[in-house]
């Protein structure tokens, strides 16, 4: 059994207490949120406003769900004490923040730290992860991605949200880190970034609307994103062009069930066999949250490299979003 700890406790920290609860592998014995009005115990998991408290038990590992200014911070305290960590995406406000972990993790090369780079494991995904390995459409040229919501804070101006003390960055950071783990992760390692990021309609010091287009030196792939708190109709998309086929990923199985009908389609090239018609695969059930809290546990049952969220896909990520705020000048003298 791993004994294991959820630390904050909003949407996403209930939806992993859930799947928790279903594994048979884990046994989870405490919670903390700053909500909590004092220390309590029921149906035999204590609840801790503080989670610091959680050092009174002998866990295995802690799942964090916490505002991006306190990721890095929490993290580095469990893992200082030899237990795993999974933390929700970002996995903190900045590429320099992060690598503080590399440290830790290099002095204790049996930790598990795993991210929540959920999008990973969608139907829709892994479908068309399979559709590009099989190489039956050839190589990727280049891929085209939006991802966008109406704004940027829940409750008001005062949400830590939209701070950039406190969040390190809007939208991009927000959303526009899904599109770029997983144009990573089809398209490899992108090098040059150009970009245009703007804060003009909401006002606050992150930004609403992030362009970028970026370039993969070794494979020649170029793609580009829009990450925008603007899109009045909620929208995910992601156009992967190959040598013989489109294939566009549309619509995200979500919690809000606002972004449409998660389904790929694939467009064959028009100058190939005639027979080949346009292929629509629709995607009814969200399994990602639980696939990732079983992979989490048989990674650590097993001792196994985490492949999927590692720290190393968390620092490319980050890195990325740090290369796409530098490379609008305007931006970066305003906010850096």
């Amino acid at each position: 059994m791993i004994r294991v700890g959820v630390i904050g406790f909003g949407v996403v920290g209930k939806r992993r207490k859930k799947y928790i609860l279903e594994n048979k592998f884990y046994k989870l014995i405490c919670i903390s949120d700053i909500s909590f009005k004092k220390d309590n115990a029921h149906n035999k998991i204590i609840y801790y406003k503080d989670y610091k408290r959680f050092t009174k038990h002998d866990l295995d590992a802690v799942f964090i769900t916490l505002p991006n200014y306190l990721a890095v911070k929490v993290t580095s305290f469990f893992l200082k004490k030899n237990i795993h960590v999974f933390c929700e995406k970002p996995p903190s406000r900045n590429y320099k923040e992060l690598k503080s972990l590399k440290k830790i993790l290099n002095n204790n090369n049996k930790l598990k730290l795993k991210y929540g780079f959920n999008h990973r494991y969608h139907g829709s995904v892994k479908k068309a992860e399979n559709l590009i390995n099989s190489k039956i459409y050839g190589k990727i040229i280049n891929l085209r991605a939006v991802y966008g919501k109406s704004k940027i804070v829940t409750f008001g101006k005062n949400e830590w949200r939209a701070k950039r003390k406190f969040s390190g960055g809007g939208i991009l950071l927000d959303q526009g880190i899904h599109l770029l783990d997983l144009i990573t992760k089809f398209g490899g390692e992108f090098i040059k970034f150009k970009s245009f990021i703007s804060n003009s309609y909401w006002k606050y010091d992150v930004e609403d609307n992030a362009f970028a287009i970026m370039k993969n030196e070794n494979k020649n792939i170029i793609a580009s994103i829009h990450s925008t708190a603007t899109q009045w109709e909620h929208k995910f998309s992601l156009e992967i062009t190959l040598e013989q086929a489109l294939i566009i990923l549309s619509g995200i199985l979500s919690g809000t069930k606002s972004y449409g009908q998660e389904k790929i389609t694939i467009i064959p090239k028009p100058s190939i066999k005639k027979n080949q018609r346009k292929r629509i695969f629709q995607f009814y059930k969200d399994s990602s949250w639980k696939e990732e809290i079983d992979e989490f546990a048989k990674i650590i049952n097993k001792n196994m490299k985490v492949k999927t969220g590692s720290y190393q896909d968390a620092l490319n990520v980050m890195r990325m979003i740090d290369k796409i705020y530098i490379s609008d000048l305007e931006w970066y003298k305003k906010f850096y």
